[in-house]
């Protein structure tokens, strides 16, 4: 669709998307005024489109909607006309910057594109120590952290479609990356946690927030505060004695509170710290009325929760934030944590349930986060359909039909169908069960073919169909155009997931059972597989150049260079098993015990989501 726009502010954003998302720029093309109003509203009438928007974002976006609507039909030749109301006021998309991968500009930019053309309303930047604080050259050194100039340049960019960049920052835990610094070491109570109630975590936790103020416009700020479960357990324990951890929090965030209003910030943190008592039990407990009184009223509680497909489940939840007398929000999930390969089929579902659950109980916040934890393997933009689905749902039902479909592929350029794809390492069976989900991307990669850490819930089979899986995705790498970088990863993962994933378990079989023409055979695979190794790493080195800053790639370096290792390793103890120059191979003298704790009772687990790399390699390792 051609458009004809004179107002300036419209024409330089619109100019930035560079004819992406099926619209273009022409003198000759629909004349397109722009009316700020009280309502989201399209209308046409004599090649003239007037877009009324209450905020600047929902102008572009609407404007993709009478581009996708008409795009296959003539305008119509009578007045037409179509009001959108929002299920809710703020639809924000959190990108995590910190684990590992730090985001180009020009990448943090295409995502910026994409969420205005999707309906999004806020950008949230996740940065635990990735941004400068000049005050204190440890944090974020060697993590090439963003600058005061990459951050107002992201912030321009913002602006220019009306999309609220908001700080997202950790101002009690998380900070695990500057623990290691003697310079930092004063700051912390135990593990990565802040030691709250000292002059000097004040400074700092100041001097985060005073820049903040100077790098962002937003007078919005995530303080996180979230899974800080050791609280007081450590110096603080020392110093002062045993508290209930809720008093000690609610003791930091007063001061923290106060610290953000200083420099004219409004906080939101994450909430889960008030109901969590045990480890790994984020929202187990009931809230103490008490205890909700002791939250400043000003401060926004996000509950996060990205595990469950039930409304029942998230709208309890929700219930029990009542008590507080504060605005909630609610957090859930495009799944990109789960090593290089999302999961969007289970993104769907619970972007679904927990947005009903948020229409019932009346939260108009909702944040879609994309967490990169052990390493920001997968690419940021492999979660597209999950954050393109929460876009479309904002304005649209929840179905996922042929309204969906075409919408999509306008969006993305690429049938929903073959985005999907993207998927499939993580499919281990042909159930197709949307609660199935797991990591086996990762873990089948680097689980280690000798020690065999996780073979025992690993099923016969894996091998045929990651070959059925690759042969797919290379056909979709054809079809991907501008996408095909994060499909060729896919697809080279799968190749070596074709040989690797079951060869432990083959390995073992094979020397117990004295079967030496089978290792013969598994030593050939072996070297083909070292192959498919360097391939896959090479492939993986240019999306990541593609879309992050170098520093980061070492771990992922190291990682394959430890894959490729273990496998020469193997290959040598097989060689010389077999040329008779040893005659015991060690590691698979050994009988494997459960992973689950069944002892010689194997369970085949499909729902394992262990993403951690140094379980999944090896026991040998002491923290």
């Amino acid at each position: 669709m051609k458009y004809c726009i004179k107002d300036q502010k419209f024409l330089t954003a619109l100019a930035k998307l560079k004819g992406s998302y099926g619209f273009s720029l022409a003198e000759n093309g629909v004349m397109v005024n722009f009316v700020l109003g009280d309502q989201i509203k399209l209308r046409y009438a004599d090649n003239t489109l007037t877009i009324y928007y209450q905020k600047l974002n929902q102008a572009f976006w609407a404007l993709k909607q009478f581009s996708d609507t008409f795009e296959k039909t003539k305008l119509p030749k009578k007045s037409w006309e179509k009001v959108f109301t929002p299920r809710f006021n703020d639809l924000t998309y959190m990108l995590d910057c910190s684990r590992n991968a730090v985001y180009k500009l020009d990448t943090i930019k295409k995502v910026v594109s994409q969420l205005v053309i999707a309906g999004y309303d806020t950008f949230m930047l996740y940065t635990e120590d990735t941004f400068k604080v000049e005050k204190y050259p440890y944090f974020g050194y060697l993590r090439t952290p963003y600058t005061k100039d990459d951050i107002k340049a992201i912030d321009e960019y913002c602006k220019v479609f009306g999309i609220e960049l908001v700080p997202c920052i950790q101002t009690l835990g998380h900070l695990n990356q500057i623990v290691r610094y003697p310079s930092m070491a004063n700051l912390f109570d135990i593990n990565e946690i802040l030691l709250v109630g000292e002059n000097t975590t004040y400074d700092f936790v100041e001097e985060l927030i005073k820049t903040c103020a100077e790098y962002f416009t937003s007078r919005r700020i995530n303080i996180g505060m979230d899974e800080a479960y050791l609280l007081g357990r450590g110096k603080y324990l020392d110093l002062h004695g045993y508290k209930k951890r809720f008093e000690i929090m609610a003791e930091h965030l007063k001061i923290v509170n106060e610290l953000c209003q200083k420099y004219g910030f409004k906080p939101m943190m994450w909430s889960d710290m008030f109901f969590s008592l045990t480890l790994n039990d984020q929202y187990g407990s009931d809230l103490d009325d008490c205890i909700a009184k002791l939250v400043p009223e000003g401060i926004e509680l996000i509950y996060w929760d990205y595990c469950s497909t039930s409304t029942e489940h998230y709208s309890q939840m929700m219930q029990k934030h009542a008590v507080f007398n504060n605005k909630i929000g609610f957090a859930g999930g495009a799944w990109k944590w789960l090593g290089f390969t999302p999961d969007n089929r289970y993104s769907f579902k619970a972007i679904e349930t927990s947005m009903l659950a948020c229409e019932q109980n009346q939260i108009d916040h909702y944040i879609v986060t994309g967490w990169g934890d052990n390493g920001a393997e997968a690419s940021c933009f492999a979660t597209m359909p999950s954050v393109y689905y929460a876009g479309y749902a904002k304005y649209n039902d929840y179905k996922m039909d042929e309204n969906f479909e075409r919408a999509f592929k306008n969006f993305s350029g690429l049938n929903l169908a073959d985005f999907l794809a993207i998927d499939l390492a993580n499919r281990i069976t042909e159930n197709n069960d949307i609660d199935e989900r797991n990591t086996a991307n990762k873990y089948l990669l680097f689980n280690d073919i000798l020690l065999g850490t996780l073979d025992t819930i690993i099923a016969k089979g894996q091998n045929d169909l990651y070959k059925a899986h690759a042969q797919k995705l290379a056909k979709v790498c054809k079809r991907a155009g501008e996408w095909s970088y994060i499909f060729e990863t896919q697809r080279d993962l799968c190749e070596v997931l074709s040989i690797k994933a079951e060869l432990g378990i083959n390995l073992r079989e094979a020397y117990q059972n004295g079967d030496k023409e089978r290792l013969k055979k598994l030593l050939s695979q072996m070297k083909d597989l070292q192959k498919l190794a360097e391939n896959l790493h090479k492939t993986f080195a240019i999306q990541w150049e593609k879309e992050a800053r170098p520093n980061g790639f070492d771990v992922q370096d190291i990682r394959f260079g430890a894959l490729k290792e273990r496998l020469s390793t193997a290959i040598k103890k097989v060689e010389l098993y077999l040329k008779q120059k040893t005659f015991k191979i060690d590691e698979l003298e050994e009988n494997l015990l459960c992973f689950m704790g069944n002892g010689l009772d194997f369970e085949k687990d499909f729902d394992q989501c262990e993403y951690r790399w140094q379980r999944m390699t090896t026991v040998n390792l002491n923290n």
